[in-house]
């Protein structure tokens, strides 16, 4: 096993210079070596543009559907390279085969990515349900189930629950919808880069943005549609890659390719591609599971101490629901308050849902969270 502690001088000196980062589900630090990766595609760039596409552009595009392929656990000829998780979901609801009068389910808790896609449907006729999803952002097999119905074509959702932390049970979600015909498109940008994601869960569609636990820059992502589904999608955000032989140039030659490959419909952010694949390096290096161990013990730490401190702590504490954001309220204070303190004592975090949130990531230590919980008081 890698010892994670050398990854926190090697990788993020210039972080930990500038106090406790503990914001990793908003946007997380580059590591150096992301930051000597992006400096060395910009280089390239400016002396020679053909060289820059053939020794930094294309390989950090090809190594970045690898690693991210492999944190998904699916085929990489079936995953497209995104800006950005909206992006992707964009896609995802443009392109799904729909009639006048279907509906999709997604949770009134989700993040905006997720829902404004198909709240944009309604110009087609399409029917966007909410799921009133429990206190702390439970979002159940349970609870989607009543909302089914001969009409229902997709459920929309987030691995990880942004507001709350909560983790959801995907399994039991992919059993019901697929025994109702339904496809289940899955947000997977607060969990992936930080936990494992079970490559046997059988997911239609998974989305992500990589600025977050995968620690790439901001303007990269991933799309993968499985290939049973596929043939469900329309041909949307076409472009002259879009083909099986764009190289071709030919303007009535399209061909579209037969995987979610073509809805990479031009040329990529091969700077950002760059800093994506050294990131995604970096994840394999260490170990998804190590990284998972270590994030999850954090944010288990973070619980119980905050609530020995009397923070009602609206996370998950069962840990197979448990994830790296930990969302508390203090006892007396208001959450600008509380978070006005961290910032004094250079600790990073944020306010969603009604809650400060602090999300450390696999470099960060239990003295990391001691600092926050004395600034926090």
């Amino acid at each position: 096993m890698p010892n994670l502690e050398q990854y926190r001088s090697m990788e993020f000196s210039a972080s930990i210079a500038e106090g406790v980062y503990l914001n990793h589900a908003a946007s997380s630090p580059s590591p150096s070596r992301v930051q000597q990766a992006v400096c060395h595609a910009v280089t390239l760039m400016g002396r020679d543009p053909e060289t820059f596409f053939l020794e930094s552009m294309l390989p950090a595009w090809q190594g970045s559907h690898k690693g991210l392929a492999a944190l998904m656990g699916v085929d990489q000829e079936h995953l497209a390279i995104t800006r950005n998780t909206g992006h992707a979901l964009s896609i995802v609801a443009d392109g799904l085969s729909l009639d006048s009068g279907d509906n999709v389910i997604v949770a009134g808790c989700e993040y905006p990515a997720v829902t404004y896609p198909w709240l944009a449907q309604a110009s087609r006729g399409i029917e966007t349900r909410i799921l009133n999803a429990g206190p702390g952002g439970e979002v159940t097999a349970e609870a989607f189930e009543p909302l089914i119905d001969g009409k229902t074509r997709a459920i929309a959702m987030s691995w990880v629950q942004f507001g709350t932390g909560y983790r959801a049970d995907l399994k039991a979600i992919s059993d019901l919808a697929h025994s109702r015909n339904v496809l289940l498109i899955v947000d997977v940008i607060q969990g992936l880069g930080a936990l494992q994601l079970d490559p046997d869960l059988n997911l239609d569609v998974i989305a992500t943005g990589a600025h977050k636990w995968l620690m790439a820059p901001h303007g990269t992502g991933g799309l993968y549609i499985s290939p049973e589904c596929i043939d469900r999608f329309r041909l949307v955000n076409m472009g002259a890659l879009s083909v099986v032989d764009p190289f071709s140039f030919d303007p009535l030659g399209f061909d579209p390719k037969p995987t979610a490959r073509r809805y990479e419909e031009g040329s990529p952010n091969g700077i950002g591609l760059a800093g994506m694949r050294a990131a995604l390096d970096l994840i394999e290096e260490a170990g998804i599971a190590n990284i998972e161990e270590q994030v999850l013990d954090l944010a288990g730490y973070a619980t119980e101490k905050l609530l020995e401190i009397g923070c009602a702590v609206d996370s998950p504490k069962e840990r197979k629901h448990q994830s790296g954001l930990v969302l508390f309220r203090h006892a007396s204070d208001t959450n600008e308050a509380v978070l006005e303190r961290l910032r004094a004592a250079k600790v990073k975090a944020s306010i969603r849902g009604g809650r400060v949130r602090l999300a450390p990531h696999f470099y960060n230590t239990r003295e990391d969270i001691d600092v926050a919980l004395a600034a926090i008081g």
